[in-house]
């Protein structure tokens, strides 16, 4: 059973949606298909006769749909079609036409069904439209996008909950993640610290420099190009953020991807930054974690 939406919930760009109306001269359904897409793309199939109606349709669907690519299909029947005449001169020179071609070609002599004459072009003329009946197209047609458009905002509303509730676990897991980073934090500067002056002695004793000011300095800068609680501090403020929005709803996906990718620039350096090996384990699995966030933010409105 679908869990319905609330207004906390997130967009989605996937879903379906059909509306259909009829009213005294006219019926017509629309039906709409979208999935992701960067900006809002609309292609329309309309019956040749009423591409007109293709900008209030457009209009329409704008008004409620921000992002996704979206396909429609526009069917319309008159119910109180005018009366129709047949044109019998067309109907005997296609006839005369075909004796004509069945004996030169040597074919065995053989007549048209009616059905067969009326299918070609000019075999009858239907009357005039009149401004009534084209009125109550485009009434009916305009309801039916309307309704349409509703069904594919609830479809995609319903989608977004299952996409929000993804999401949220992703972003609970880099968290854990970012707390087991700043657990392992102290015993991997230990070890960093100690192995430095191990390498800076070794460098120092080599070109016969002891002066304990120069070991200090040199401790000092490479102590500042390893820290990473900056990057750390950073990550715990996308991630509130993140939370936040997640909690705020709507189509959020702009800003949702923008947030991830500071995660993703935050987790990077924290990693070109990292020599240990454990936290570096935890750099790749937030790395994956981000990319499969990105993935189903490709889907939000």
């Amino acid at each position: 059973m679908a869990t319905a939406p609330t207004s906390e919930s997130l967009h989605s760009m996937t879903g379906y949606g059909r509306g259909s109306c009829e009213n005294q001269h006219a019926s017509a359904s629309v039906e709409l298909r979208s999935v992701n897409g960067k900006g809002l793309i609309l292609k329309l199939r309309l019956p040749g006769d009423r591409l007109e109606l293709e900008s209030k349709i457009e209009a329409i669907l704008r008004g409620g749909l921000e992002r996704g690519s979206v396909n429609g299909n526009v069917r319309v029947k008159i119910l109180d079609a005018g009366a129709v005449e047949l044109d019998l001169a067309v109907l005997q020179r296609y006839l005369a036409a075909w004796r004509k071609a069945e004996k030169k070609l040597g074919l065995e002599a053989h007549d048209p069904s009616m059905a067969e004459l009326l299918a070609l072009p000019g075999a009858y003329q239907g009357s005039e439209e009149s401004a009534a009946v084209t009125k109550a197209v485009a009434k009916a047609v305009e309801d039916a996008a309307t309704q349409a458009l509703a069904a594919l905002v609830e479809a995609r509303q319903q989608e977004g909950v299952r996409l929000g509730r993804e999401i949220e676990r992703l972003c609970k897991n880099l968290a854990t993640l970012l707390s087991k980073i700043e657990k392992r934090l102290p015993k991997a500067q230990e070890v960093l610290a100690g192995r430095l002056k191990e390498r800076v002695e070794l460098a120092l004793s080599k070109i016969e420099r002891t002066e304990p000011i120069d070991l200090a300095r040199e401790l000092v800068l490479l102590a500042e190009r390893a820290d990473v609680q900056e990057e750390v501090a950073r990550l715990h403020i996308h991630l509130d953020r993140l939370a936040d929005k997640l909690r705020l709803g709507g189509a959020l996906g702009r800003e949702l991807e923008f947030l991830v990718q500071e995660c993703h620039r935050e987790v990077t350096t924290l990693g070109n930054k990292s020599s240990d090996s454990v936290l570096s384990e935890f750099v790749v699995a937030q790395k994956l974690v981000l990319q499969q966030m990105k993935e189903q933010l490709a889907n939000v409105e």
